[in-house]
């Protein structure tokens, strides 16, 4: 299961980062045609724009994978050392079941569109296209937040920010 996760979350890596850097290329090229030509780039700001939503997306489930997600920190110290594992577990499950339900609604949105037909302007891509990206970056959140229940070993040390 390790080398699942492993694997996974080097795959999604490379996708997220992948996103970005192309979007910033996009920007950067509008910029300077817009400069230098007097014209921008047809389509580039929303397409750098999905695909920064994109990798927003998948990068909920890269920041769960690496434990380096936000988390509320005032409750730390509340549950006794002896339950804090079981508390642990059960926190794994709200999440999971949290990014599950998500992604089910997510799902629900881009079957929606894709029903509908939307298309985003100026691209005339169909909408629910990029869409897909967010059931798959909730419910990969939510299997790494199962898995982490089932074996909290497999879940990276969360690490002091500084």
């Amino acid at each position: 299961m390790g080398g699942f996760l492993k694997g996974l979350l080097t795959v999604e890596t490379l996708v997220a980062g992948a996103f970005y850097t192309i979007a910033a290329a996009i920007l950067f090229a509008d910029v300077v045609s817009r400069e230098l030509l007097s014209h921008s780039i047809w389509g580039g700001q929303r397409a750098a724009v999905l695909l920064a939503n994109g990798a927003a997306l998948i990068g909920i489930s890269v920041a769960v994978g690496l434990n380096r997600h936000i988390r509320p920190s005032v409750l730390d110290g509340v549950v006794p050392q002896r339950l804090l594992p079981a508390a642990t577990r059960l926190g794994h499950l709200v999440s999971a079941s949290v990014m599950f339900s998500g992604a089910y609604f997510g799902a629900l949105l881009v079957l929606e569109n894709k029903a509908m037909g939307f298309t985003t302007p100026p691209l005339d891509l169909e909408i629910w296209i990029p869409q897909l990206a967010l059931p798959y970056g909730l419910a990969s959140a939510g299997l790494r937040y199962l898995i982490f229940a089932i074996q909290p070993g497999l879940q990276p040390k969360e690490q002091e920010v500084s």
